[in-house]
């Protein structure tokens, strides 16, 4: 699962929405057009412009679901308990 939340975290700070897209559960992509969440991307991109380091990574799963608490050292991005759903094997952000 960490590797998922990293690239999905990678991906969303730098700016590359299709990847982050494709890392959205199939839920979130049903609720946020790809012309949407990558305007949302973009802005995450003209803030951070590059991936950070998690401080902290901290993961509970159940089954298919999970939740993770990562922070960095920006406090205001910090996750706590974000929902990660298991398709067909491989974790996506399921928070939307």
């Amino acid at each position: 699962m960490r590797a998922a939340v990293q690239a999905y975290s990678d991906a969303f700070l730098s700016g590359d929405a299709t990847t982050a897209y494709g890392l959205l559960s199939d839920r979130c992509r049903k609720r946020t057009s790809q012309e949407e969440f990558t305007g949302i991307v973009d802005a995450a991109k003209e803030l951070y412009g590059s991936p950070l380091p998690f401080k902290s990574y901290s993961a509970t799963i159940s089954g298919d679901l999970g939740r993770v608490t990562y922070t960095y050292s920006i406090k205001a991005i910090n996750q706590e308990k974000e929902p990660w759903a298991r398709e067909a094997g491989n974790w996506h952000q399921d928070d939307c």
